[in-house]
């Protein structure tokens, strides 16, 4: 089954690139509202389910509240700021960067990875986008008695609770697991019980650790991603939402409410994936200057705009 166009690059009157993929949207009960494409093909959510990953941590006994709570869910920047709280977690735990299992990395925001280069600094394990998640692993197996040593381990403890916690709240059974970019532990679920997954931590009962993450994440959006992403953008425009990129060409998105929606792109291009975020939010009748300014993004020629990328569903 080939997959539908989920959104189209224009320029002048010709379609010069098509991005196919699939997606699904639940409605507040979890019943399927509308679908593109194959939604139970499996997918590997990347960082998109770090929430359920955070969760877990504090599950554990990790100390996470407020920015460390949203840097423990985050695909961050690399900012001093982010940097900070994760240092403030491992410094909790009596730990150091030293600890840390991520791979020596620049920071992935634009500006900051621009600012570390021109400052002649190295790739630091510290400098991944996923070292908030690794510091919250981290304290975790410290509070919980577990050797901090092996913490992306699969038979660890805390990973095997992740790998439960996955299959209960998706409704299927995860059976193809590898590793992710960052190390750890990567589970493969279907569209479908992404979404699932995703709407059954945004609708946690308050107090639980799945809503203490989902509630720092919404209140504190840049520590979750980083200044001026399109991530930060879209849930400093829509109060209420919740949304999280993986690697790939993965997202997730919803609202307080329930409403939940995954997607894929096919080639794992991220280029338009905030077109298509944006065209979800007005799908559920949300519209407002900030976010309507991402559905679509000017293409240009000598300078000037020739056409535009836009969502087609």
């Amino acid at each position: 089954m080939s997959n539908p166009v989920l959104a189209q690059l224009v320029r002048g009157e010709l379609v010069e690139s098509i991005y196919t993929g699939r997606l699904v949207m639940l409605d507040p009960t979890g019943k399927i509202d509308y679908s593109l494409g194959d939604i139970t093909q499996l997918v590997y959510p990347r960082s998109a389910v770090k929430s359920v990953q955070a969760a877990v941590s504090l599950e554990f006994g990790a100390k996470l509240k407020a920015e460390t709570a949203a840097v423990a869910a985050a695909s961050h920047s690399g900012s001093e700021a982010h940097l900070g709280y994760v240092r403030a977690i491992l410094a909790e735990a009596q730990l150091s960067e030293a600890d840390l299992q991520t791979p020596a990395d620049y920071p992935i925001g634009v500006t900051e990875q621009r600012s570390w280069i021109a400052a002649g600094k190295e790739k630091l394990p510290i400098a991944m986008n996923c070292s908030g998640k690794h510091a919250a692993w981290l304290s975790a197996c410290v509070h919980s008695d577990l050797d901090p040593k092996t913490y992306l381990d699969p038979s660890n403890k805390l990973q095997q609770r992740i790998i439960g916690l996955f299959s209960e709240l998706a409704g299927e059974q995860v059976r193809i697991s590898s590793v992710d970019g960052c190390g750890g532990p990567l589970h493969a679920l279907s569209l479908t019980g992404l979404a699932k997954l995703i709407q059954h931590a945004v609708t946690a009962p308050v107090g639980t650790e799945l809503n203490q993450i989902v509630s720092a994440v919404m209140a504190y959006p840049e520590a979750a991603s980083g200044e001026g992403r399109d991530i930060a953008k879209l849930m400093q425009a829509i109060p209420g939402s919740f949304i999280k990129d993986g690697a790939e060409g993965v997202e997730v998105l919803a609202l307080k409410d329930g409403r939940t929606a995954a997607f894929k792109f096919d080639s794992g291009n991220f280029l338009v994936r905030h077109l298509v975020s944006a065209r979800v939010f007005q799908l559920w009748g949300i519209n407002n200057a900030a976010s309507d300014e991402l559905l679509t993004k000017p293409v240009l020629g000598g300078g000037k705009p020739v056409g535009k990328y836009h969502a087609t569903f």
